[in-house]
């Protein structure tokens, strides 16, 4: 039986959101573990899982001969949790009372054959990982205070894996003038890693802080 207080945030989104840890830790994807953080810090718990829940109505295609449970479990597909979660089974299974082993429809977690939390099947990460993620996040908002206190307003746009970037939706365009044609302006690419490289970069940097 755990002993201590856990926690999970779960954000309601109009839109399909999950956790990327690298612009995480590129600093553009901050909210919901400073969210996760605060309670976590001050409210004396510990991190069992930040989620995002999607509210958008599912379409469901009745085409064939498909029975009223088949299309219950196609609509609860559409509202499967997405994010990150505490990887211990103990924690995992408060979350998901109805899960024994395979994936959870629920939240993003897949258990194996031995009753385990699978860390390349599921979303999810050690109590260590969270700590460290936490502090990244702490480290991040302490430096963009620093640059809003100094007057930094350099234009730094970024261009993530899907060729996306906030510039598509700015409405400043023209104050700006951002164009990659004049020098000096550039995107900030940023570059993607597997998830086991992120966390142990976050750790490393974590451990140079001490």
């Amino acid at each position: 039986m755990k002993s201590g207080k856990y926690i999970r945030i779960v954000d309601y989104k109009s839109s399909v959101k999950n956790i990327e840890l690298n612009e995480v830790m590129f600093g553009i994807q901050l909210q919901l573990i400073t969210y996760l953080d605060e309670v976590v810090t001050k409210g004396g718990f510990l991190p069992a899982g930040a989620l995002y829940f999607n509210l958008i109505d599912p379409i469901i295609s009745l085409s064939g001969t498909k029975t009223p449970e088949e299309i219950e479990k196609e609509i609860q597909k559409n509202f499967k949790m997405k994010g990150i979660v505490l990887a211990d089974i103990d924690i995992v299974k408060m979350m998901d009372t109805k899960l024994e082993k395979g994936y959870s429809e629920t939240i993003p977690v897949y258990i194996d054959k031995e009753g385990n939390v699978s860390k390349n099947l599921s979303s999810a990460i050690s109590k260590e990982d969270f700590t460290n993620l936490q502090k990244k996040v702490r480290n991040i908002i302490k430096e963009i205070s620093k640059e809003i206190y100094s007057g930094d307003i350099s234009i730094k746009p970024y261009y993530n894996k899907d060729k996306k970037t906030p510039c598509e939706f700015c409405k400043y365009k023209t104050i700006c003038n951002f164009n990659t044609k004049q020098k000096g302006n550039n995107y900030n690419y940023i570059k993607y890693l597997e998830k086991s490289e992120v966390l142990e970069k976050i750790k490393k940097e974590a451990m140079q802080d001490v």
